[in-house]
């Protein structure tokens, strides 16, 4: 049997008899089971010589099989709750170190090892969040209080009015609500938000424009700490499983109350 591959970049990985044998050993026109080839041996195959000019290892993993069990930089900032700029400036400052460095364009993609996560986790006190947890999780990230803007108020207010009885809402319902929050602001005469947020008589019109930016703000933030998911196939907003059975109607009677005095604080600074 011929195996015949020809030259790959450093990260395509050739699918190919040696790979699937396990022979790190590849000669062009070589047989895959013979491992004792030497540099200016004559190999004849059909009629065909062919002299071995080199002998050359080759890397027979795939990169999943590599690294599928490593968290990039996006994944470990979601794995300690943080953002992907703290982790980014923990990595420039060489606070942590990635065990794999891969260059992407004028990019690097940094790649964290299992053992590497637990370690970065101790020597930074950074605490555990499971789905045991994701309950005082959730109540924890409520209580921060942190509102650059009002997003995330009427955002959690359209969804749990909108959530059915296995915690999902379908995002245009939570659209409509959302917006018809700020359109109601607009005819009583009062201001929509802080100077600078985008949201006025023709953006709110724009349902498309209202809808990316509430899925990268508010929704994100929930989302990076797994409390919701989006599934675009099914047009949902779906809280998570974990949390969704951990609460009860005095929790959500808690958070409604919360939301509407965080909203009534917040409109009352901004006068």
């Amino acid at each position: 049997m011929v195996d015949v591959v020809d030259e790959y970049g450093a990260m395509a990985k050739p699918c190919s008899m040696h790979s699937i044998f396990a022979n790190e050993y590849y000669v062009p026109f070589g047989s895959i089971l013979r491992r004792n080839y030497n540099v200016g041996d004559l190999v004849e195959v059909d009629g065909i010589h062919e002299v071995i000019e080199k002998i050359v290892q080759i890397d027979i993993e795939t990169f999943e099989e590599r690294y599928g069990d490593y968290l990039n930089q996006e994944q470990l900032a979601r794995e300690f709750y943080m953002s992907t700029g703290s982790i980014t400036n923990w990595i420039k400052r060489e606070k942590i170190k990635p065990d794999v460095t891969l260059p992407f364009g004028t990019r690097k993609i940094y790649l964290f090892s299992p053992d590497n996560v637990q370690k970065i986790r101790k020597d930074n006190n950074i605490a555990e969040h499971t789905d045991e947890t994701i309950k005082k999780d959730f109540f924890d990230f409520l209580a921060e209080r942190d509102y650059s803007l009002s997003y995330k108020m009427p955002f959690l207010l359209a969804v749990l009015d909108n959530m059915d009885g296995i915690g999902d809402a379908k995002i245009d319902d939570v659209l409509s609500d959302y917006i018809a929050f700020y359109e109601d602001r607009l005819e009583k005469g009062l201001p929509v938000d802080r100077a600078n947020c985008p949201y006025n008589s023709d953006s709110l019109k724009n349902r498309k424009f209202i809808k990316q930016n509430m899925l990268a703000n508010p929704f994100e933030k929930f989302e990076r700490k797994r409390f919701m998911y989006y599934s675009k196939d099914l047009n949902v907003i779906s809280m998570n499983h974990a949390l969704f059975i951990k609460l009860d109607k005095a929790d959500y009677e808690k958070i409604r109350h919360q939301m509407h005095e965080d909203l009534d604080r917040y409109y009352s600074n901004l006068r």
